[in-house]
């Protein structure tokens, strides 16, 4: 007997937990991002919307410009691994994507007790109202009631939104024209004004000419998308005695530079970590107590986009400083950091 109770009781615990695991299965939805860009983006947009439009997806909102498009959509599950699908198809790069499963059982058993309660509480308000006499008492309670009245429209409301979206895919799907490629020739100016810290070590040092360390003080504007910049800005000399009499020990720059994203790390669409590479192409003017020289330089470059959004950029980027003239005296590594405000 008391084995036959052990393996019912095992057996009703075991149908209630697959009984709660079913529940929670069945009130999941999955909340995705795709991220990409296109070299066809002008020929595959028409695409996606098509697609849109012909199985009647539910677009909660969207945002275009010339080079970018957002849709925020809801689908099915098989809607969406069909974009998936159809992506390379039109031509689309995915840059990055995530996907989350979020179960809504928790969610939904709240409404529904907050629900049950503000109906409990409506009820009983209106059964105190038919004991009650006094205007003003009346006046109170008919205040309470609609107040409760107003938070379960609310409930409810929430309630059919939460139930409608199970099983369904939000989808976050961004849309980007690829500007850095041949066939994109046209140029999309930005007004993006900021300020640059460069350290420039030195790497043989002549004693009585150069210095083996130089701080840099630049303003940089930037004025196109991919990049292309112009740094303005002076160089002093650290730790140069003040006897010393011949040592560089200032700097007038000017310089022109471009960077390129890589399509391997996603075109610069982020807005954390874009690698790029690049050029500097410039003029330095040096000068000392009795001595001055000038000389044209070339840096390649590499960096990285520490954060970045349509208003502000902050970059940290190294160089390997070449100048045409005393090169072995003057060449070195340039490290710098920047920040560019948009107008």
């Amino acid at each position: 007997m008391n084995c036959r109770k052990l393996l019912f009781g095992a057996l009703a615990a075991f149908l209630s937990l697959a009984s709660n695991a079913q529940t929670s299965r069945d009130s999941v939805y999955v909340k995705a991002e795709l991220n990409t860009y296109s070299i066809n983006y002008d020929k595959a947009l028409p695409e996606i919307e098509r697609f849109i439009e012909g199985n009647s997806l539910l677009v909660k909102r969207k945002t275009q410009d010339f080079e970018t498009v957002r849709y925020d959509l809801v689908m099915t599950a098989a809607q969406y691994n069909e974009i998936k699908h159809r992506l390379e198809e039109w031509k689309f790069a995915v840059i990055d994507s995530k996907e989350q499963t979020i179960d809504l059982s928790r969610k939904i058993e709240n409404h529904v007790a907050s629900m049950d309660r503000l109906k409990a509480d409506i009820s009983l308000l209106q059964k105190k109202k038919e004991y009650i006499k006094g205007d003003t008492l009346l006046y109170e309670l008919d205040g309470q009631i609609y107040d409760k009245n107003e938070k379960l429209r609310q409930e409810s409301r929430e309630y059919a939104e939460d139930c409608a979206s199970i099983g369904t895919v939000n989808l976050d799907l961004y849309l980007m024209r690829d500007e850095t490629s041949p066939s994109q020739t046209k140029v999309r100016f930005v007004n993006m004004p900021g300020f640059e810290y460069s350290f420039l070590m030195v790497g043989n040092p002549k004693p009585g000419f150069s210095a083996k360390y130089y701080d840099g003080y630049n303003l940089k504007y930037i004025f196109t998308k991919g990049k292309t910049f112009v740094d303005l800005g002076v160089f002093k000399a650290r730790d140069v005695a003040e006897a010393d009499s011949t040592t560089l020990t200032d700097a007038f720059n000017i310089s022109f530079g471009q960077d390129f994203y890589s399509r391997h790390f996603g075109r610069g669409a982020r807005k954390f970590l874009n690698m790029y590479s690049g050029y500097n192409l410039g003029f330095m003017m040096y000068s000392g107590e009795k001595r001055s020289t000038k000389t044209v330089y070339l840096s390649p470059t590499v960096g990285v986009e520490l954060f970045k959004n349509r208003y502000v950029l902050w970059d940290l980027r190294g160089a390997y400083y070449v100048p045409i003239m005393h090169n072995y005296d003057l060449r070195g590594w340039q490290f710098s950091m920047s920040f560019n405000v948009a107008f």
